[in-house]
């Protein structure tokens, strides 16, 4: 794509300049700007001619057949069709920048000419300026463009107003013609500047919020999602050129947030296992506002893969596990503890080579082994973690949980894979974490009725084991017992790409969620006293 076809709608032109993600995000705001656009002319122009329409034949009583054939009425029909069909056009697939530039500057002034037919047969001045202006300011106002852009769209729309009131004129049999043909000019101009006024003002105006959308080197692009602490949006690093993603902290949190915010990101940049999200770089913005910027994943994470796709072939269950082990290993080996592994926070990408990569997201409840517990979650004895995941021991001693309490709820999470199901459910958290407690997990061959691998329900069950000396020993001794089982080969790549071939346009769609859905649970943070459960 030229940069030309980029530059006349960017609200800051030394922005991105020549990259795709600014150019697809111009392209896109461009599109839904037109179908705005048109779809408001359509509905304009289809009142305007239903009422002249049903007036002239209801009260003046002009024929049906007349009112359907006469240039005064037709012009005006062809009009409402025309931006019809390019209401049409702009809302279908999505368009080349190029073909959205054709649509925006020959389907506006080509409807200004019906229109325009349509006043000279009406002989009506005041509805040829009416139209021009109201059609010039409304594609201003709402179509982005560069203010020269705006000016010769408008002076091309504008300019022909003059001939066609010197035409009616002429064919009235009107002598004194130089007046009127003056004014029409004369308000042709004032279409002209106010539309290129309007362009200028909100040029100026997007040009501030693209400044208010960067953090140092980085643009802001769009909002991805949002969590408990602050929101992740898609930026792009300005000489790079590099997709990234930026979680910002909420401008409302207090000391404690912002605590566990940088506590996140200090940790988190330490551990550089390719199954763990890598972090590029931490600041604070002018106003302080803090943000770190981390590797842009694309794919699907295992919340919406299961509420897409459902239970998991056993092989590819033991390829997700063992990859999320390796990140664990890496984790506990620096003594930290991620404390909230779940669907929502297992991220699957697809990459060239490796279409099944796992990534371990969100290490904003992570807490080093010896280290001091929250003093928020000591005081008021919080559960932390999401009671669909949460081991035993995190319910009722939250601050003596050891990395066995992170195999627990992988355990939890692999279970969910397998048999699409929870391991405990209930109407309430305190309901769940009591189950975690007390009640024995279901085998998941009896949970589904039909017969799964032994091995892995084996491996599973011990991962679910309500004391952690019941469990493996570590992340390590896990992965090693997944690589044993007799389907840990049986998902290899090929089969894999095969998958993405036949589901990724299903995986697109599980894919933009603000919150995670039923099968995650719908809290971070369970403020549940631990006595109820106990």
């Amino acid at each position: 794509m030229e940069l030309s076809q980029v530059r006349p709608y960017l609200s800051a032109p030394n922005s991105f300049e020549g990259t795709s993600l600014v150019s697809e995000e111009v392209r896109s705001f461009l599109q839904e700007r037109l179908v705005l656009l048109y779809k408001m002319l359509f509905v304009l122009t289809f009142a305007f001619y239903t009422f002249t329409t049903l007036a002239a034949v209801l009260m003046v009583g002009v024929p049906w057949t007349r009112a359907l054939v006469d240039p005064s009425y037709a012009f005006h029909l062809v009009g409402t069709v025309i931006s019809l069909v390019l209401w049409f056009l702009c809302r279908g697939n999505s368009r080349s920048l190029r073909a959205l530039s054709w649509l925006d500057s020959a389907g506006l002034l080509f409807v200004l000419f019906l229109l325009k037919l349509d006043a000279f047969f009406d002989r009506d001045t005041l509805s040829l300026l009416l139209c021009t202006n109201g059609a010039l300011i409304s594609h201003a106002v709402i179509v982005p463009s560069s203010v020269r852009r705006t000016f010769w769209i408008s002076l091309i729309g504008a300019l022909p107003d003059a001939l066609v009131a010197a035409w009616m004129a002429h064919v009235q049999g009107h002598t004194d013609t130089l007046l009127p043909i003056l004014d029409v000019l004369l308000w042709s101009g004032v279409s002209v500047t106010m539309a290129t006024l309007v362009s200028h003002v909100i040029y100026g105006l997007r040009k501030q919020v693209q400044a208010a959308r960067k953090l140092g080197q980085y643009t802001l692009i769009k909002r991805l999602g949002a969590g408990a602490m602050g929101e992740v949006y898609l930026a792009s690093h300005a000489l790079l050129r590099r997709r990234t993603a930026i979680k910002l902290l909420r401008a409302d949190a207090d000391g404690h947030g912002l605590v566990r915010f940088e506590r996140e990101v200090q940790l988190t940049s330490q551990l550089t296992h390719p199954n763990t999200i890598a972090i590029y770089d931490y600041g604070r913005t002018a106003d302080g506002l803090f943000y770190y910027v981390m590797e842009y994943l694309e794919g699907v994470d295992l919340d919406g893969l299961l509420s897409v796709s459902g239970p998991q072939p056993p092989g590819r269950v033991i390829h997700i596990l063992r990859q999320v082990c390796g990140a664990l290993e890496e984790a506990h080996g620096f003594g930290l503890l991620h404390r909230d592994i779940k669907p929502a926070n297992l991220f699957l990408c697809r990459r060239r080579g490796l279409p099944d990569l796992v990534k371990v997201l969100d290490f904003g409840l992570v807490k080093e082994v010896g280290g001091a517990e929250d003093v928020s979650a000591q005081r008021v004895h919080l559960v932390v973690g999401t009671p669909l995941y949460l081991a035993p021991e995190a319910i009722v001693s939250p601050a003596r949980v050891d990395s066995r309490g992170d195999l627990y709820s992988l355990g939890a999470v692999g279970y969910a894979l397998l048999t699409g199901c929870h391991v405990f459910e209930g109407r309430s958290s305190t309901e769940i974490c009591s189950h975690h407690l007390h009640t024995p997990p279901t085998p998941p061959s009896s949970r589904l009725g039909r017969e799964l691998p032994k091995d892995l329900c084996d491996i599973l069950m011990r991962c679910l084991g309500k004391h952690p000396d019941d469990r493996y020993a570590s992340a390590r001794e896990l992965r090693a017992a997944l690589e044993t089982c007799a389907d840990a080969g049986t998902w290899s790549e090929e089969v894999s790409e095969r998958w993405w071939a036949e589901n990724g346009s299903m995986m697109e769609l599980a894919r933009p969620r603000q919150e995670p859905s039923g099968l995650t649970g719908t809290q971070t943070l369970v403020k549940e006293m631990v006595d109820r459960v106990a």
